[in-house]
C-alpha cells in the first residue's frame, strides 16, 4: 500500500467514525440512511474523482485519455 493510499484510507475511516458519532450526538440514536452511504461517497471522492480530473486536464491540454 502506498503512502497516498494509506492516507486516503485513514481519512475515510476517521470521517466515517466521526459522522456516526455526530449522528448519535444529534439525534440521540443511530439510524440507517445517509450515514451508511457516506463512506461510499467519500471513497468515490478520494479515489475516483482525482483520476477523472487528471484525465480531464490531459484532455484540455491536448493529450489522450486512453
Amino acid at each position: 500500500m502506498t503512502t497516498k493510499s494509506a492516507i486516503k484510507w485513514i481519512i475515510l475511516i476517521l470521517a466515517s467514525i466521526w459522522i456516526q458519532i455526530e449522528e448519535i450526538r444529534i439525534k440521540g440514536h443511530w439510524i440507517a440512511g445517509g450515514n451508511i452511504a457516506f463512506p461510499f461517497l467519500m471513497a468515490i471522492l478520494l479515489w475516483y474523482i482525482p483520476s477523472r480530473i487528471r484525465d480531464f486536464k490531459g484532455l484540455v491540454k491536448g493529450g489522450e485519455i486512453f
